[in-house]
């Protein structure tokens, strides 16, 4: 038996924890040289609660990047979901407390159609959200016009956008949310579930993991995390907006990417996602101290998007490049799938 792969492999995911952190902490000093105000706690506050709504879309995205799959449409369904609450509130008196259980109700329905999508119409994950991202994008439209929701209720905003013993209220959620999503995805089935389909949708199925019923409830999630993030964001703004949530496609799906997410599926990891959402809240916070003008953000971020991968690929050995590599085909020192399930 070789035990060459087996190591190698080990070493390749402690390379790749540490790099995150390590780049983590590489960012926070650089900055906290630059800018003497960066590491204060009342600034680290700051890009604690600037990084939460990322922090909680990305959270969904990794599970749905672990099966393979994308979902383009959060955005739209955190805007879309606040929009709905914000509108039942104001319009409509329903209290805080009930806005709040019907704005996730509605992010998860939202998940589950593209679930639905994606398993019964046998639609490609990125055709089928980016179809539903224009859909609930339009649906915030229509509900207001194209207008904004202002006079959210006080109830509400203190609700989500408070403190606990100095500690902002949105920054305990992320921290809740966190926990759970890796007890989910680490200590239950489902979560190996949703790792086996990630890792091969054929062998998945062929050892009794119902495929389509895991894709559904992981869009699921996705939308309902990111209903969560949209009634957040109404907090943090004191207003609904028909856009709200559109910026924070991108920078959710990098938060996961930078965290260690394989796009190809079989890989993620929640502590990484979390600490990714940091590393993109500390170079925007970071570059605005510098003064540096807003759109750069967008470079930076794409450039450490870039890198992310570029480092991730490498510690693999950079296998797309590798001749013949594929479905079924071995790479040195691992046996074919093939060869294994017959055996």
């Amino acid at each position: 038996m070789n035990k060459a792969a087996p190591v190698r492999e080990r070493r390749r995911i402690n390379v790749q924890e540490v790099g995150i952190y390590g780049a983590a902490i590489l960012i926070f000093a650089i900055f906290g040289i630059l800018n003497n105000n960066f590491l204060t706690p009342g600034n680290l506050r700051d890009i604690a609660v600037a990084a939460s709504i990322n922090a909680i879309i990305g959270l969904g995205v990794t599970f749905v990047i672990i099966t393979g799959g994308i979902d383009l449409s959060v955005g739209s369904i955190a805007s879309v979901v606040g929009i709905i609450s914000a509108t039942l509130m104001t319009a409509n008196g329903v209290s805080p407390f009930l806005a709040l259980i019907i704005g996730i109700a509605a992010g998860l329905a939202c998940g589950v159609v593209n679930g639905l999508l994606i398993t019964r119409l046998k639609l490609p994950p990125f055709i089928a959200t980016l179809g539903t991202m224009s859909i609930f994008q339009g649906l915030a439209y229509v509900t207001t016009d194209g207008k904004p929701v202002y006079n959210i209720p006080q109830e509400f905003i203190l609700m989500l956008n408070s403190y606990i013993g100095g500690v902002p209220v949105m920054v305990v959620i992320v921290a809740v949310v966190g926990i759970l999503c890796w007890l989910v995805l680490r200590r239950t089935v489902f979560g190996e579930n949703v790792i086996a389909v990630g890792g091969s949708e054929e062998t998945a199925w062929l050892s009794g993991i119902r495929v389509n019923r895991v894709k559904v409830m992981v869009y699921a999630l996705s939308g309902g995390l990111a209903g969560l993030a949209g009634l957040i964001l109404v907090a943090r703004i004191n207003a609904a907006q028909t856009e709200g949530g559109s910026p924070y496609l991108l920078t959710a799906i990098a938060a996961a990417v930078i965290g260690g997410a394989n796009l190809m599926g079989g890989e993620g990891r929640i502590a990484g996602t979390l600490v990714g959402a940091l590393i993109l809240g500390a170079l925007t916070n970071g570059l605005v101290l510098l003064n540096v003008p807003s759109f750069y953000e967008q470079i930076v971020t794409g450039s450490v998007v870039v890198i992310a991968v570029a480092l991730d690929q490498g510690a693999k050995g950079w296998p797309i490049l590798k001749r013949g590599t594929g479905p079924g085909t071995p790479v040195a020192g691992e046996p074919a799938l093939a060869e294994a399930e017959t055996k």
